[in-house]
């Protein structure tokens, strides 16, 4: 499902970069790595990728640069920023930027594998802001209230984890909805057949009354 499929990992630390360019290769992604952001963006200039897997402290150009840089230039690449220092302020900021997710260290392998999948299926659409740019506290605060009352439940904006979640709840749902259609439609079948055939012994039985 995954081949094909290219995703940058960045991270100043080489280990980290080994470690994580073998798991996402184990989950079938073409995987490249850079050592920072400034060596991304020439990277990302010669050849684009589908999703960009990016840590927040690093030198010369951090993840919060890499992400402005990726907004202005290749707007369909996915951006999932991967830290242990994040904060309110930074998580508003990458929202703003359009990233497709948020997310704190530790992470499992798993977990992150299943968020870049997810980024991945999207990464011909423009990546969409969960968050609009605060007006000032007074008025942002009075106008969050009174959208959030008129605005329905189901049609506010989804955050991009509860957008992760759906997509991989999706990818597990079908096949499993494909299996129990697989077993209970012949069931349905044999006792449909079982009734007519009883239906018409029935009836040719049935004493004839003059």
């Amino acid at each position: 499902m995954n081949a094909h499929k290219k995703v940058m990992f960045v991270d100043d630390e080489e280990g980290v970069r080994l470690s994580w360019n073998r798991v996402l290769s184990e989950h079938g992604f073409d995987v490249t790595t850079a050592e920072d952001g400034a060596k991304a963006i020439k990277k990302l200039r010669r050849e684009p990728v589908d999703v960009v897997v990016s840590d927040l402290r690093m030198p010369t150009t951090d993840g919060i640069e890499l992400l402005q840089w990726i907004h202005d230039s290749q707007p369909t690449t996915q951006f999932i920023l991967l830290t242990g220092y994040g904060n309110e302020e930074v998580e508003r900021r990458v929202r703003e930027l359009g990233a497709f997710e948020y997310l704190n260290k530790p992470i499992s392998p798993d977990m992150l594998a299943a968020v870049v999948t997810a980024a991945s299926i999207l990464d011909l659409q423009p990546r969409v802001p969960d968050v609009e740019v605060a007006e000032p506290i007074e008025e942002a605060e009075v106008g969050t209230r009174i959208a959030e009352e008129e605005t329905p439940r189901e049609a506010r904006p989804k955050s991009g984890l509860r957008r992760t979640l759906e997509i991989v709840g999706g990818l597990i749902a079908a096949p499993i909805l494909g299996l129990l259609f697989c077993i209970f439609l012949p069931v349905i079948g044999f006792v449909a057949l079982f009734w007519t055939v009883g239906r018409t012994i029935r009836d040719a039985v049935r004493p004839v009354t003059t």
